[in-house]
């Protein structure tokens, strides 16, 4: 059965201003923009182990464009149609999440392990976050605009992207792994308090 296609004016405005933020992110950076749709990140090992890595405003910008994206994601999923005082609720707590983590990663890398050991995993983070970014809004044009059925599709997307986020931090772990196992302790112990709960927390309320 094909289903209503789930668009109304908010939801356009919001992907088009998604779309018109890419355009704009790739034209301060091409180079940035391609890197970032590359998941494998081919060149992500050099610069970590030449000490290439800070966390610039671009960066910032990108991870906000993955939180927009998720959100609406959510916001379908949750209220079977889009509406955009749930959107901006669920931005807003999902953008606390991040900062709060950020915040904390710092807070305990400073206290327990390096600081330049926790700003290169949160770098890390954030270049991977970044590829969500870009991939969750093609995903969202996909749930707007096509006649496939409504839960599955939505399903679908959701699970592509926990999927690939699952594999982002997998992708961080192997290339971090001398660093953990130096450090495993402490690593489990943030592993399971700071990155475990918070994200099956927002979860677990949101789906």
């Amino acid at each position: 059965m094909i289903r209503e296609i789930i668009v109304n004016d908010c939801l356009t405005i919001i992907l088009f201003i998604t779309f018109f933020f890419k355009i704009i992110l790739k034209k301060i950076n091409p180079i940035l923009f391609y890197e970032n749709i590359d998941l494998i990140k081919k060149d992500l090992k050099n610069k970590i182990s030449n000490n290439l890595f800070g966390i610039k405003l671009l960066d910032v910008a990108y991870n906000i464009l993955f939180i927009s994206n998720l959100s609406v994601l959510f916001t379908i999923y949750v209220n079977k149609e889009f509406n955009i005082i749930i959107y901006f609720k669920l931005f807003q707590n999902i953008l606390l999440l991040f900062l709060l983590k950020y915040i904390l990663d710092l807070l305990i890398g400073k206290l327990f392990i390096t600081m330049k050991i926790m700003k290169k995993y949160v770098y890390l983070k954030i270049i991977y976050f970044n590829s969500l970014g870009i991939l969750a809004s093609i995903l969202n044009l996909f749930v707007a605009y096509t006649s496939f059925e409504h839960i599955s599709i939505i399903s679908f997307c959701i699970c592509l992207t926990l999927i690939l986020f699952i594999f982002s931090y997998f992708s961080i772990f192997v290339l971090m792994k001398k660093i953990i196992y130096k450090n495993w302790f402490y690593f489990i112990l943030y592993l399971c308090t700071l990155e475990i709960i918070p994200y099956y927390y927002l979860i677990s309320n949101v789906l």
